[in-house]
């Protein structure tokens, strides 16, 4: 077996065990649920040492030895000035030396054609995750589907008149939500320019994915859709090309939404959900509705947590900290010891200097991947700006101290670079180095692709 061959492996195993590793710590072997927060760093230490002949070549190599460089001099920091606690440093510096640089791993090892395999694969578990998510939002807490990590009663979260919003086979809802983000992302990019004919698979997730909308009465899920939807139309203007592909997509999506809508379970949910929007958006947005709340969370992740810049010691408190873990094993109470956001995080972690370099790697990133998104959009291939709806904003604004989280930080911004290549070019840096402005990122006739590029199942 190659060792490119081993790498896709062990990216696989990584992209399973995301989506599966909460339904481990809470069903299989809940004894084992702290342990199995970290299940997934072997593999991510596994594929960077068999990766390095991969990593250390253009253009990415600048941004493999720009998380090194804060991942080992904040655990440094650590030990020095901050809680000085080796094991939750550690615990801290693995996402910036292991798990970030798979990243870059990716499209290193696959192709655009890949991509669409990880699509159809999130796609075709939106069809159980619905049914299980549906169970858990009908059946009482103290049922077995609604078990939490470490096999205690009383897996769903607080959601609107009396009923629980569901995290499905994640260990918290905020792996659900990302994951339909995830899947909503890929379908509408499959609609606009996945291979053709569209399989009829197509039409049943998507409609898994508007019965999930209600069902985990998640505003933030709504929000997601929304941006997920603004994408396809600016990658079909950009395109200039699929409007009709847009068109018909809508079409069909909004029949299936009337057609599901007729279900119980939706119907009661729907209920729940429309209250939960209306005393919560209130609350939140201070009278000002969806606009209040979309600019708080965004002030309280970013700006707020610059203003507080100067009030954290130059050093930080210690990498590792302002996760969970770190907090209850340097404070000894399970909490956010620093800040709830990402910003604040970092800042307050490694210190305003290597907090600052900290988020400029991740901010420059984010505006890297959107760039490239934009790019590929005008030479016709729309795959990379419609993952970059659900990849961008994770990595400018989501914390990776939650391991569910990080995840898919790393995921989603892994598919977006792979997205950029063509389908059977597996030259590490093809399709994102600087190229003349004649030749296509990826040629239109590689993004529609057969359906014989698609492993059949």
């Amino acid at each position: 077996m190659s060792t490119r061959r081993k790498i896709q492996l062990l990216l696989w195993s990584y992209f399973w065990l995301l989506i599966f590793e909460g339904a481990l710590r809470k069903w299989v072997v809940p004894g084992l649920s702290t342990p199995l927060l970290v299940i997934r760093d072997p593999i991510a230490i596994a594929a960077v040492m068999l990766g390095w002949p991969y990593l250390s070549r253009r253009p990415w190599s600048g941004w493999l030895w720009w998380c090194w460089g804060v991942g080992g001099i904040g655990f440094f920091f650590a030990l020095i000035a901050g809680h000085r606690d080796i094991i939750t440093a550690a615990f801290g510096a693995r996402i910036w030396l292991f798990h970030f640089p798979l990243i870059f791993l990716f499209p290193a090892v696959f192709s655009s054609s890949d991509v669409w395999r990880f699509i159809k694969a999130t796609a075709l578990v939106a069809l159980p995750m619905t049914v299980l998510i549906a169970l858990q939002y009908s059946l009482p807490q103290s049922h077995f589907v609604n078990i939490a990590p470490g096999g205690e009663e009383g897996g769903g979260f607080s959601g609107a008149l009396g009923k629980f919003r569901p995290p499905g086979t994640f260990s918290f809802t905020n792996g659900l939500v990302e994951f339909y983000a995830l899947a909503a992302a890929g379908i509408a990019a499959w609609l606009l320019g996945g291979p053709r004919p569209l399989p009829k698979w197509l039409w049943l997730s998507s409609a898994s994915l508007i019965v999930a909308l209600p069902v985990s009465i998640s505003r933030g899920l709504l929000f997601k859709y929304a941006l997920t939807g603004l994408g396809a139309v600016a990658a079909s203007v950009l395109a200039g090309r699929q409007i009709k592909q847009l068109a018909y997509g809508a079409v069909l999506l909004g029949l299936l939404a009337l057609g599901v809508s007729r279900l119980p379970v939706v119907q009661d949910a729907r209920t729940a959900f429309e209250h939960r929007w209306d005393t919560a958006t209130d609350n939140e947005g201070e009278g000002e509705g969806v606009q209040g709340v979309v600019t708080k969370r965004f002030s309280y992740s970013t700006l707020d947590s610059l203003n507080e810049i100067l009030d954290y010691p130059i050093l930080g408190y210690g990498l590792g900290l302002g996760t969970h873990f770190g907090a209850q094993r340097v404070t000894g109470k399970r909490k956010f010891a620093i800040a709830e956001g990402l910003w604040g995080s970092l800042l307050g972690e490694l210190g305003p200097i290597l907090g600052l370099v900290g988020l400029a790697f991740r901010v420059g990133l984010a505006m890297w991947l959107a760039k490239l998104g934009w790019a590929c959009s005008r030479r016709g291939n729309t795959l990379p700006l419609l993952l970059g709806t659900f990849a961008v904003p994770l990595m400018f604004m989501s914390p990776t101290g939650q391991p569910t989280w990080l995840g898919f930080v790393v995921l989603g911004a892994g598919l977006v670079l792979a997205g950029c290549k063509s389908p059977t070019d597996h030259n590490a840096g093809a399709g994102l180095r600087r190229r003349s402005r004649r030749r296509p990122i990826v040629s239109a006739q590689a993004q529609t692709s057969t359906r014989e590029s698609l492993p059949r199942q």
